[in-house]
């Protein structure tokens, strides 16, 4: 414990997810010492899986549930490896009517996971273990810091370098770029690729984990790559500038804004990118002393 003999706890100070079209695929949640953020991504198939909107829609609910009981049991080093053994559980006992799944029909999700521990002198130390390109924002000593996993960059890249330089409706996926994600999906929770929760392929113990120092009730931010394209596709605000903001309680604004960009460039010409408007999600949180 810290000086004060308290253990930090989150609480929300905003939040807001919008689907980007019928099916928001986004989750967020905190309880006790723990916040987290998920953007779940559907297989590349026309059978569904599970009785959910969608099958990332289904998983990550499922992911959210699931550490929303883990969360209350305050155990962070093996919280990840038992929320895939009951992922995997839950995931066969829904899909035990379908004979074969492929890697490219089964869902999966990105994952950010923070926790928080009391240090001493009353400071809170925050730990993250990131799977995929969900973002946290944290403000250190050093300024606003991003954490994220790095490692689907070069498969995004190939999949930009597919979509080129042409433009297409809202809700229709080139055939190349259709083509290049199912390439890229034969990489999901491999050596060299990229990892992220799949209930087919054991993904924990391969996240990217981070620390920080905060003070007690600094705003962390947590945030898919939908709402993130303020900062990397449109390029409106940086880090910083988008953390302020939010810090400031304009979060709905900026979601407004968010939508319209994108539909002020509906065809994706301007700012290429292969869903014209995607699921985006914030959560705002502070850890702060709890006796």
């Amino acid at each position: 414990m810290n000086a004060t003999g308290l253990i930090p706890q989150f609480r929300s100070l905003d939040r807001l997810s919008l689907p980007g079209s019928r099916i928001n695929e986004d989750g967020i949640g905190l309880r006790g010492a723990f916040a987290w953020v998920i953007d779940g991504a559907t297989g590349l198939s026309a059978e569904q899986l599970t009785s959910g909107g969608s099958d990332a829609a289904w998983l990550a609910g499922l992911v959210g549930d699931r550490l929303m009981e883990l969360a209350a049991e305050g155990e962070a080093e093996a919280l990840l490896d038992r929320l895939e053994a009951a992922i995997d559980a839950t995931f066969r006992e829904t899909t035990a009517h379908v004979q074969t799944i492929d890697d490219h029909h089964a869902p999966s999700a990105c994952l950010g996971l923070i926790a928080a521990e009391p240090e001493e002198g009353g400071g809170v130390r925050i730990q993250g273990r990131f799977l995929g390109d969900v973002v946290a924002l944290v403000p250190t000593e050093e300024g606003i810091v991003r954490w994220t996993d790095e490692r689907a960059k070069p498969f995004e890249k190939r999949t930009l370098a597919a979509l080129g330089g042409r433009q297409h409706a809202p809700g229709s996926i080139p055939e190349a770029v259709r083509r290049q994600i199912l390439e890229n999906r034969t990489n999901l929770n491999r050596p060299d690729g990229y990892w992220v929760v799949n209930p087919l392929r054991p993904w924990a113990g391969r996240e990217m984990r981070f620390e920080a120092s905060v003070k007690p009730g600094a705003p962390i931010v947590l945030a898919t790559d939908g709402f993130m394209r303020l900062v990397d596709v449109f390029e409106a605000y940086s880090d910083s500038t988008l953390h302020a903001r939010l810090a400031a309680g304009g979060g709905a604004d900026l979601m407004e804004e968010l939508r319209e960009r994108e539909r002020s460039d509906l065809m994706a010409g301007a700012y290429p990118r292969v869903k014209t408007h995607d699921d985006a999600t914030f959560l705002i949180i502070a850890a702060e002393p709890y006796g």
